[in-house]
């Protein structure tokens, strides 16, 4: 009989596929799992076809244009911002959902999705990495420490008390008072002019660390904190941080204006790392304190709650994470600091429970759980019980873990991982001696053959796209892109495309700049 047999679809479907292009019985389940992911790597093809090629951004022939004016149905045909969101944010409990989120979080969210799932020679995401070297001074020993952690974004506060028209903010916070009480309509909104110089100083200015553990004292100890550019990107994002928490710690919207400048200069930002004169502290871990079990302790209902510093839960929060989860990653790294937290959230973003309240572990039998310094270390190794299955299928253990953590422990994915990466045992030892090294006992990245994946340079940028949130709360508006084309500016709104004669560059919130030669 003639017709496509399933022998021509397997065929087609196992193409370079090492386990289902043999002859070898195979698993019907696996297979199935394999064209699920063919699927959405289709899907992704056909996506990235489809913005790169133009072929959907022609305006449509005059026919076409009729007939759809005749119709009433005048819509414009192409790939539109829902279809983008909608496969990035596949399978994510928060970008999946219909509710307002921020756009630094997404920003960060597909930037995760690149590193996890890169396969090729080069990283796209490396051309917004880049190194934050922090410098920590003991104020009693006055003995400092350095470290170099990754980051993809340079987050700026908003300077308020350097406002410019604080007079004018004065009358305006008046009349608002006035209007409210007498019940009129409010007065037209007067925005508080920030220099962008301002801003930068404040992210230049050093941060007090109340309860740093110093090693030279073998105590705590107060501290300050600076963060210096150990390299600059090669495509550079800023993001003024104008969400933040009121005097009520209810989340608020700062309405500022900021004098982005179209040409920056960040070379005045570049580390210089340990300098003459001073004396690094002892590289000494802080013991570990465990609690006692809260059931030889407490005998009701009633338990004291966990020591979190609170202060540093507000700072992550600030950046936009859920505010459980800041608590989570606090207590998780032992209130050891923000930087140390900030890693923990990048490193359990993709958990279920990542937005669920924190839960103490009930006692010392669960130490595992219990805050220690260096958790995020702990953290990073996947299930034991996974490792030996795998292994157990005739894999390399550090084969297995590799897979795991670049499927973030995902059994069924981790062994299509292994599948599409052939690799020898000694690559593969070399790759999982690289990830371990890539987070110290501190949690903080200091591998050095990540210094391959920075590119560094000159740091003299052009400002070529910003991001804009369109309302007055966290909770709701919506987003609006500029981006300069040929000289011009336009602005991406939705599905309407149209040139920005005078691009409103004070008021946005993620600004991208990229590096200028020479």
């Amino acid at each position: 009989p003639k017709g496509i047999t399933t022998r021509m679809f397997k065929a087609l479907m196992s193409k370079d596929h090492p386990e289902f292009s043999s002859n070898r019985q195979q698993d019907a389940q696996e297979f199935f799992l394999h064209l699920i992911n063919l699927v959405e790597v289709f899907t992704m093809a056909k996506l990235g076809y489809g913005l790169l090629s133009g072929q959907y951004s022609k305006p449509p022939a005059k026919c076409e244009i009729i007939e759809q004016v005749m119709k009433e149905e005048h819509k414009p045909k192409g790939i539109t911002t829902r279809m983008f969101k909608a496969l990035m944010s596949k399978d994510h409990p928060e970008f999946s959902s219909n509710r307002q989120q921020d756009a630094q979080e997404f920003f960060l969210h597909l930037i995760n999705l690149v590193e996890r799932n890169s396969t090729g020679l080069e990283n796209p995401s490396d051309v917004f990495r880049f190194l934050v070297e922090e410098r920590t001074q003991c104020c009693q020993s006055r003995k400092v420490r350095y470290t170099e952690r990754v980051d993809h974004i340079m987050q700026l506060p908003v300077a308020m008390e350097a406002a410019t028209n604080k007079d004018e903010l004065i009358a305006y916070d008046l009349k608002r008072r006035e209007a409210e009480s007498a019940k009129r309509p409010p007065p037209e909104l007067v925005r508080a002019k920030i220099p962008f110089s301002a801003c930068l100083q404040a992210f230049t200015e050093p941060d007090n660390v109340d309860d740093f553990w110093s090693s030279a004292l073998q105590a705590k100890s107060a501290a300050v904190k600076t963060s210096r550019f150990a390299s600059f990107p090669e495509y550079l994002v800023i993001q003024i941080k104008k969400f933040t928490f009121g005097l009520d710690w209810v989340p608020k919207k700062l309405d500022v204006t900021v004098d982005m400048p179209d040409i920056l200069d960040i070379n005045h930002l570049r580390a210089k790392g340990l300098q003459p004169g001073e004396e690094e502290l002892p590289d000494i871990a802080p013991p570990i304190v465990i609690p006692e079990d809260p059931k030889d302790r407490f005998r009701n209902q009633f338990m004291e709650p966990p020591d979190i510093d609170e202060s540093s839960v507000m700072q992550l929060a600030e950046m936009g994470f859920p505010l459980e989860a800041c608590r989570k990653a606090v207590y998780y790294t032992g209130s050891m600091g923000a930087e140390l937290a900030f890693n923990w959230i990048i490193a359990h973003m993709e958990d279920p429970d990542f937005a669920e309240p924190l839960t103490i572990p009930g006692g010392a039998a669960n130490s595992s759980a219990l805050p220690s310094y260096g958790q995020t270390a702990l953290a990073n190794q996947p299930p034991e019980e996974i490792v030996a299955l795998i292994s157990s299928m005739g894999f390399q253990r550090n084969q297995a873990i590799q897979a795991l953590r670049a499927t973030n422990n995902n059994l069924e994915r981790a062994l299509d991982w292994i599948f599409s990466h052939p690799e020898s045992e000694e690559e593969c030892v070399n790759t999982s001696q690289a990830i371990d090294s890539e987070i110290n006992q501190n949690g903080i990245l200091t591998n050095n053959d990540e210094g391959s994946r920075i590119k560094d340079g000159n740091g003299r940028y052009e400002l070529f796209a910003f991001v804009s949130h369109v309302g007055t709360s966290t909770m709701s508006g919506h987003y609006v892109c500029h981006i300069k084309k040929e000289g011009r500016w336009v602005i991406y709104n939705d599905h309407k495309v149209t040139s920005s004669e005078r691009p409103p560059k004070d008021l946005g919130y993620l600004y991208f700049y990229h590096r200028l030669l020479g």
